[in-house]
């Protein structure tokens, strides 16, 4: 290779170097480019505010209520036992039905000062429970005790009815509907996050107890095995 064509190629990685330091430092800094950091990475650290990212953290139980507006709730680092540092979500967008207590939201939106982020953007990740139903009441059973089953732990399964599942924070989440009597239905009230998988027409276990109203206060919501 003569010095000329030497020289011509050291120009041009040089200005791929640029390029593409340039780039990277562009890519840093942008307001607009999403990261994916943890709670820890994020809490406290000045070097984020301002800037768009991208964070996935477990909802805070009770941390919530659907009724504010804009909609107010705190996230921690999964596995967190309420210790860590926790970051407060601002969200203006719609809730999806599957929020609730205990799921991973992944939360993208502009970092402000005091550990705050204002989005509304957000998806919900729930990971699917498995439990028989060999020990279950059916709905018409569970109805037909349901004066001497009052706040008693037990377990009912049945179908999810049709349309019936919303967003949490209300007296209903969904119905659930007897697998052999289609006319038997009862509300289930349950404030945790709901998997993708369960859906209308999913067969479910539910672990709770009925209250004073004969509405089923859910604990645990699984997929019939």
């Amino acid at each position: 290779m003569n010095s000329r064509a030497r020289n011509r190629l050291i120009g041009i990685s040089a200005i791929l170097i640029i390029v593409i330091a340039a780039a990277l430092i562009y890519f840093y800094n942008d307001p607009g480019t999403a990261r994916n950091l943890t709670v820890a990475d994020i809490y406290g650290n000045d070097e984020f505010i301002g800037k768009t990212v991208k964070v996935s953290g477990t909802v805070i139980s009770g941390s919530w209520d659907k009724n504010t507006n804009p909609m107010t709730f705190m996230i921690a680092d999964p596995g967190d036992d309420g210790s860590g540092p926790q970051i407060t979500v601002i969200y203006t967008g719609m809730m999806p039905s599957t929020f609730g207590d205990g799921v991973e939201a992944i939360i993208t939106g502009i970092l402000e000062e005091g550990n705050v982020i204002k989005t509304n953007n957000m998806i919900t990740k729930c990971p699917s429970k498995y439990a028989t139903s060999d020990d279950s009441y059916q709905v018409s059973e569970l109805k037909s005790r349901q004066e001497e089953m009052i706040n008693i732990p037990t377990r009912v399964t049945g179908i999810i009815k049709d349309g019936s599942i919303v967003a949490p924070g209300g007296a209903v989440r969904f119905v659930l509907v007897d697998v052999s009597d289609p006319n038997s239905e009862m509300n289930i009230r349950w404030d945790g996050g709901i998997p993708d998988d369960i859906k209308d027409g999913s067969r479910v276990v539910i672990t709770g107890e009925l209250d004073e109203n004969f509405a089923f206060v859910a604990t645990e919501v699984a997929l019939a095995k």
